[in-house]
């Protein structure tokens, strides 16, 4: 029975691993919580500025980028991006 305990203690990691590791965790979905609000503002800017209604927006912007392929978050993100790097 010991045997089998320390086996399983050894399976598990220490606590204070544990604990870092959930604040690595936490700090990185912050993060893309954070990036991801970036990514909407910026798309909103760009509506505003493009004076263009959501439904077209997606329409003409959104709808091409999934027709090729890529998800919803991908085609903010390369829009968000396409507004800050103009070619």
């Amino acid at each position: 029975m010991k045997k089998e305990n320390k086996q399983q203690k050894a399976l598990w990691p220490e606590l204070e691993q544990q604990e870092k590791t959930r604040e690595e965790l936490r700090k990185k979905l912050l993060h893309e919580e954070l990036e991801c609000a970036l990514r909407l503002e910026i798309v909103d800017r760009l509506m505003t500025d493009l004076k263009v209604d959501p439904a077209s927006f997606r329409k003409l912007w959104i709808q091409p980028l999934i027709a090729a392929g890529v998800s919803l978050d991908l085609a903010l993100l390369c829009i968000a991006q396409s507004h800050h790097q103009p070619n």
